[in-house]
């Protein structure tokens, strides 16, 4: 299946990736979707971290992999008996509960990651339990108090603290956790998957300057580490706009942004795709950044109500790049 001379490049359009590991899409325009969830148990004992699993993608994402048979080590700072946010409920346990229902293992890990001394801990527990980690999804995103500061609040009254608390959960973080993390990574051949946004390259008026900068800065560092350690897998995975807890309750700022708006299972869904791939594939996709909708889209997947998101135009490039690669006689003059 993979022979060399058949390898896409390191540049390879993210469907070449996809077919060369027996994911591609089978799908046609008469064919009924399957709805729901269904246990597959594909990835049955491989043992996934999911950061910031209390809720939101988080939880999507740690759902998913548990009803494909993972240990989930789910983090957070949210538990049972301590929440920090009233008003968006969750907690790591709630999670790791429906994680085990679901069929895998959901295991709370209570994190904070603002203090290594946490992270190092997570890390011994996973080295003295497991020994490896198969897959890393770093997700943990901290949004600032109040909210009304942070929304739709011009530039020159943004605190300055905002930039800060940004970094500090939603990019060095990452980093920390992925280092930290990389000789369990080594032994099992895992992978990295980084949820970021398409902020990183926008400046919405919803969101502060803090925001957009953090995404950018994520994106970059994690590139740069996907460079520095070749022999594990790094991809950068930005979901669309998402119904979260957040999104829903605050529908009136948001409205706009939730007409195509994806359930956090749909980028769970995502992950587990990118997780099936060959150790091969998602080598050639180390270092690149992909969306939701497209790994579903060329695996011919839909979201739990089966309803198929539009590709975003960020894809386009992708489409581009394929199309300058293609042969000369294949290219069609206009």
């Amino acid at each position: 299946m993979f022979a060399p001379s058949r390898h896409p490049g390191p540049t390879a359009p993210l469907g070449q990736c996809l077919r060369g590991a027996g994911l591609e899409s089978k799908c046609t325009p008469f064919m009924v979707p399957m709805m729901g969830s269904v246990p597959s148990y594909a990835l049955h004992g491989q043992v996934a971290v999911v950061t910031g699993g209390s809720r939101g993608l988080g939880k999507g994402i740690a759902l998913e992999l548990a009803a494909a048979g993972c240990i989930v080590y789910i983090t957070g700072r949210s538990t049972s008996f301590r929440q920090t946010e009233v008003l968006l409920s969750g907690s790591v346990d709630e999670t790791a509960a429906q994680a085990t229902r679901r069929g895998g293992a959901g295991v709370p890990a209570y994190v904070d990651h603002t203090l290594d001394v946490d992270v190092r801990k997570l890390v011994k527990i996973l080295e003295e339990t497991h020994g490896r980690v198969d897959l890393l999804v770093n997700n943990a995103f901290f949004m600032p108090k109040p909210d009304a500061l942070f929304f739709a609040t011009p530039v020159w009254k943004q605190p300055c603290r905002l930039f800060d608390e940004q970094f500090c959960i939603g990019a060095r973080n990452h980093v920390v956790l992925t280092l930290s993390c990389r000789h369990l990574l080594s032994r099992a051949r895992g992978t990295v998957i980084s949820v970021s946004s398409a902020g990183s390259q926008g400046n919405t008026d919803v969101f502060p300057v803090s925001y957009h900068a953090n995404k950018a800065c994520y994106d970059r560092m994690m590139l740069a580490l996907s460079t520095k350690f070749p022999d594990v897998p790094m991809l950068t995975l930005w979901p669309g706009s998402v119904a979260t807890e957040r999104m829903v309750v605050g529908k009136r700022r948001f409205q706009g942004w939730l007409q195509d708006a994806e359930t956090p299972s749909f980028t769970g869904r995502a992950v587990l795709l990118l997780s099936k791939l060959s150790f091969e594939a998602k080598l050639r996709l180390s270092g690149r950044t992909v969306t939701s909708a497209e790994v579903l889209y060329m695996a011919g997947g839909y979201d739990v109500d089966g309803y198929r998101h539009d590709l975003p135009r960020e894809t386009m490039f992708a489409t581009a790049q394929s199309f300058l690669q293609a042969p000369a006689k294949t290219r069609v003059t206009v």
